[in-house]
């Protein structure tokens, strides 16, 4: 399988001469061609000189910034993907990133193969981005975020416990939208792409069994907010933004990212989010085997008017009555 590296023009910043060489040789075997800086003012003059289609940067470093840096990218005509590598423990300053428009972070220390994934990711998100902008949008919207769709299923693949999740939450959420009276082609793409926020979180520390570090309970509780500002740079109307904004609110106002309650969810995030956790319950956890279609009900019945809305409840029932095949 050809990498999507391959042939991409990396810029690879960083005044730590050593970490410069660590992530260009992880990204050459990739495929790569990278060229390093070792300031940031130094990064800024090889941005100018010469087109890059990624840019890996330190955050602090003497001189200017890996956040000038991607602000001078973000500025050019076609502007490279960004990954940001921040130092240890800073969470704040990945998130600070990535709300400014970075495509991906690598906290340090961190092992290269992070970099590749995340610089592999990125490639993906920048072409679809060059590919919306040589047509128009409203009608390659569609068809983008199918595309992102299946980057977000093969990196699931990479984890058996989330393996299929978008794709199943997908299925689950057309059934749902038949019986809601919910645009099913629109919400069966918010399914697809709601969690595309969670590629910024490192996947190896989803996959244990202990208690999350806190840095990963912070990325975990902004990534619907991270997922609807990629899929609207990609084109997505505001009834998907919406939905992917809101798809981890509960019915109660206990969810997050806003802590919206009742009928200030709308109506296609309370529908995702139920789907979304129907998927995650009939699916293996580290602590726990994955549940049949009963469990499943039994658990939509009990959190009724807590996680879940009255009718999203009644509806997922009659469907998985219906249907326990989608659970597959």
């Amino acid at each position: 399988m050809i990498s999507p590296l391959a042939g991409r023009r990396v810029l690879v910043v960083d005044d730590e001469r050593a970490i410069a060489a660590l992530v260009s040789r992880q990204l050459e075997r990739a495929g790569a061609t990278c060229v390093a800086a070792h300031s940031g003012t130094e990064g800024l003059e090889q941005l100018a000189a010469s087109g890059f289609d990624i840019v890996v940067t330190d955050v602090q470093m003497p001189g200017a910034s890996g956040f000038d840096l991607l602000e001078a990218a973000r500025q050019l005509a076609d502007p490279p993907a960004v990954i940001v590598l921040a130092g240890p423990g800073d969470v704040a300053e990945a998130v600070a990133a990535l709300e400014r428009g970075a495509d991906g972070y690598v906290m340090k220390p961190f092992q290269p193969v992070q970099v590749e994934r995340e610089a592999a990711v990125a490639a993906e998100l920048r072409t679809l981005r060059q590919d919306l902008a040589a047509v128009a949008v409203q009608h390659q919207t569609g068809p983008v975020l199918l595309v992102l769709g299946e980057v977000i299923s093969a990196f699931e693949r990479a984890d058996v416990f989330r393996a299929g999740h978008s794709a199943r939450t997908a299925r689950l959420a057309g059934a749902l939208a038949a019986v809601l009276g919910l645009d099913g082609e629109r919400l069966v793409l918010a399914a697809r792409v709601h969690d595309v926020g969670m590629l910024a979180v490192p996947p190896t520390e989803l996959s244990g069994s202990g208690q999350l570090a806190r840095p990963t309970q912070h990325l975990i509780r902004v990534h619907p907010t991270l997922g609807a500002r990629w899929v609207e740079r990609l084109g997505a109307d505001r009834a998907i933004v919406a939905a992917v904004a809101a798809h981890q609110e509960r019915y109660d106002g206990n969810g997050y990212p806003g802590g919206l309650a009742g009928a200030d969810i709308p109506p296609m995030a309370r529908a995702l989010g139920t789907a979304a956790s129907i998927s995650a319950m009939c699916g293996a956890r580290p602590w726990r085997e994955r549940r049949d279609p009963a469990a499943v009900i039994e658990e939509l019945v009990q959190g009724r008017d807590t996680q879940f809305g009255p009718a999203e409840v009644d509806a997922a029932v009659d469907v998985l009555r219906r249907r326990p095949d989608l659970l597959a």
